[in-house]
């Protein structure tokens, strides 16, 4: 009867991981750490720039979640000043404020067209379009780092501050027979 129970047991909590993966709300997709490749929007004078940036999950809840975001660009206009902006940052999916951007930092690229900025900062909703913006917030686009259909592209790598992930069923091994009396 105990090991019957065991299995019966074993059984339940493999069905519970599989359940909890299946059902689990809440997950963010983004709250990871976030490799960004950036890629010119059509836009005369920066077809040939690129960049890449990180935006890291630091912790904390939706209404506390902290971030550390850096970006490194190349082949933009000497000496221009840009915005990097992301898309939905304080609204999810759905909602009418999903679809406005809000700044995250802004730079002056060199004489080389080269520059870049980093952030500390608090709440992203959303983090599936990030754009490098000519001059200030709503500016010609001149980059796009996009989650699904690009240009550029984003992609998450669960951090040590990522929501904790249902654990992975693990199986129990089988017990070794009982030695007998008498047995040497």
């Amino acid at each position: 009867m105990g090991i019957g129970l065991v299995r019966l047991v074993g059984s339940g909590a493999i069905a519970l991981g599989i359940l909890t993966a299946i059902v689990r709300p809440g997950l963010a997709v983004h709250e990871s750490t976030n490799t960004l490749v950036f890629e010119p929007v059509q836009r005369e004078g920066a077809a040939s720039a690129s960049g890449t940036g990180t935006v890291d999950f630091r912790g904390g809840g939706v209404a506390d979640s902290r971030w550390t975001a850096t970006f490194r660009f190349e082949g933009l206009d000497p000496g221009a000043a840009y915005v990097v902006a992301v898309q939905g940052r304080f609204d999810a999916e759905g909602t009418p404020g999903a679809v406005e951007f809000s700044p995250i930092c802004a730079f002056t690229t060199d004489p080389a067209g080269e520059g870049g900025c980093w952030y500390y900062f608090v709440v992203l909703i959303n983090l599936a379009v990030v754009q490098v913006q000519a001059g200030e917030l709503g500016g010609p686009v001149a980059l796009q780092a996009t989650r699904k259909d690009g240009p550029g592209s984003i992609v998450g790598e669960a951090n040590r501050f990522s929501p904790a992930q249902p654990a992975t069923p693990v199986a129990t091994p089988t017990a070794s027979p009982a030695p007998t009396r008498g047995a040497a």
